[in-house]
């Protein structure tokens, strides 16, 4: 090795032994195997019900499970992704991907089929960080990587789509074992030639790990996810979500009192971009995730449409979201992050309140379609502007957790959404009604945060 690349190493910067667009590829296939996973079991919930008798309850925790694991583990998977090489740490959380599988293969009963579910969300938090921090690396601030983040963002829209269509096709021929099978082989397939594409990278070990604010910090975010769920509960659940968000005020407070670097440096928190790339996160995802929580209910239940078809009805969201990203890197290089971020934000709540003109008699191209376009590209802009906001500013040897606290932003938006909502939702005894409120709620909630972010000169 000549001196000149061990010094380049030594100061910390990726060599780049093959070709970025090989690695961008691998990397977009191993963040779309989150989506994927998430969306393909969808499909095959009836069919593992079915075969376990598990109670809808029960049920619940096949997909649950998977984005507790993810929602509270994804600091600590953007901690390891700054203190170790990150190709190690994306292939460790790919592996766990594929061993999540296994249980599942083998289960006798529901319990196993959860389990695997949660090592899954546990591998997919440890693979996201990295796989984001990596294309940082390979493609340094700049045009290249605004266009390669329109491609990362693409491939995980694109695979959320794909994902309901394979799961019910894979279901339907051979059951839903086959589901796991193809994730778990597919998940160690993009492990193998991550191995092959990316730079080993480095480690950073002088890094101080405090394991009491770290443990801390995982609570905070794990009963912050699971009280948020719990709210759209009544009685003891209500009491009980209350219980949980106060013990994860009390979490906070411990990890905050700790100071230092517990997985993430507080010192991140006071960089301006990263917290209206958070706070405009909480907004995005409570507005996508809760106000498409009520479409499928106004397919089926106001319209008659079986679960398959609302399904495919709504299937053009995810086919907006993937080409609109394809092209947001262009925009991002002529406009800025802030600027894309506001219109993708104004878009998404535009494309909702579309939905507020529904009716029992409105055909499904207006106002339905036209509202999920509307909000698919305005996705396909916000989601890519996130990612480069957030990173905006961000030294290297940080990046991992810069785009683990975006990530985990989305998470805690996309459970608040749909609990919120329903609350509003629940306001009036017609059940379209309901809907309507439900929807301008979560479109003045993502409009008011494009104005923030309009307004705000960070980014």
């Amino acid at each position: 090795m000549s001196t000149s690349a061990s010094r380049t190493s030594e100061a910390g910067t990726v060599p780049r032994p093959r070709p970025p667009l090989l690695a961008l590829l691998v990397l977009s296939a191993a963040a779309g195997l989150d989506a994927g996973s998430v969306a393909v079991l969808n499909s095959a919930l009836p069919a593992l019900g079915a075969e376990f008798e598990a109670a809808p309850g029960t049920l619940s925790w096949a997909v649950g499970g998977y984005a507790l694991a993810f929602a509270g583990l994804l600091l600590a998977g953007g901690a390891l992704a700054d203190r170790f090489p990150r190709r190690r740490v994306l292939t460790a959380g790919l592996l766990a991907l594929a061993a999540g599988a296994v249980p599942a293969l083998a289960a006798s009963d529901f319990w196993m089929v959860a389990a695997g579910r949660i090592v899954q969300g546990a591998g997919a938090a440890i693979t996201i960080p990295a796989a984001t921090a990596l294309v940082a690396d390979l493609y340094p601030a700049g045009s290249g990587r605004s266009r390669a983040l329109g491609v990362f963002a693409s491939a995980q829209a694109g695979s959320y789509g794909l994902g309901l269509v394979l799961g019910g096709v894979l279901t339907g021929a051979a059951g839903w074992r086959l589901v796991f099978a193809v994730q778990g082989a597919a998940a160690l397939l993009t492990a193998l030639a991550a191995v092959r594409a990316l730079p080993a990278g480095t480690a950073d070990r002088g890094r101080r790990v405090d394991p009491v604010g770290g443990a801390a910090l995982v609570a905070t975010v794990v009963l912050l996810v699971l009280g948020v769920d719990l709210l759209s509960h009544r009685g003891a659940g209500r009491l009980f979500a209350v219980a949980t968000l106060a013990g994860a005020v009390g979490a906070a407070t411990l990890w905050w009192r700790r100071g230092g670097d517990a997985l993430i440096d507080r010192a991140l928190l006071r960089i301006a971009t990263v917290r209206t790339s958070a706070g405009a996160a909480v907004a995005f995802y409570f507005c996508v995730n809760g106000s498409l929580f009520f479409v499928p209910l106004y397919l089926q239940d106001v319209r008659g449409m079986s679960p398959a078809q609302s399904g495919l009805a709504v299937l053009p969201v995810s086919v907006a979201v993937s080409g609109t990203a394809l092209l947001t890197g262009r925009l991002l290089e002529r406009l800025g992050a802030r600027t894309v971020l506001t219109a993708g934000l104004l878009l998404t709540g535009g494309g909702v309140l579309l939905w507020c003109l529904t009716s029992s008699q409105s055909p499904y191209v207006w106002p339905v379609f036209a509202g999920l376009v509307v909000t698919g590209v305005g996705q396909g802009l916000a989601f890519p502007a996130l990612t480069v906001l957030g990173l905006r500013g961000v030294p290297r040897a940080s990046q991992g957790a810069a785009s683990a606290v975006t990530a985990t932003a989305l998470q805690i938006g996309s459970g608040l959404g749909p609990a919120v909502l329903a609350g509003a939702a629940s306001t009036s005894d017609a059940a379209l009604t309901g809907q309507h409120v439900a929807f301008m709620v979560a479109a003045a909630v993502v409009g008011a945060a494009g104005v923030v972010v309009a307004v705000r000169r960070a980014g």
